[in-house]
């Protein structure tokens, strides 16, 4: 499986996931209101505070950067458990 680790369609399917996943929490949220718990991820941060527009902007498949892909690729990964 490492073979995966930082492609572009694998990172492109780990954004969809954390960004359906925040509209899912957006949608609870509305009804129930915020989960004030800190981030898994970010423990200095409020989960629901983070900035995912940026974090997504960060963390992204890079051409020719085969090491920032993968590290892209494990923070969307943490990313997903932190949602």
């Amino acid at each position: 499986m490492t073979h995966l680790l930082g492609r572009q369609a694998c990172l492109d399917s780990l954004r969809k996931d954390v960004t359906d996943l925040q509209g899912t929490i957006l949608d609870v949220m509305s009804r129930a209101g915020p989960a004030r718990f800190p981030s898994w991820k970010f423990p200095d941060k409020v989960s629901c505070d983070l900035d995912l527009v940026t974090l997504l902007e960060h963390y992204d498949f890079v051409e020719g950067d085969e090491e920032f892909s993968q590290h892209s690729h494990i923070a969307l990964l943490e990313l997903v458990v932190d949602r």
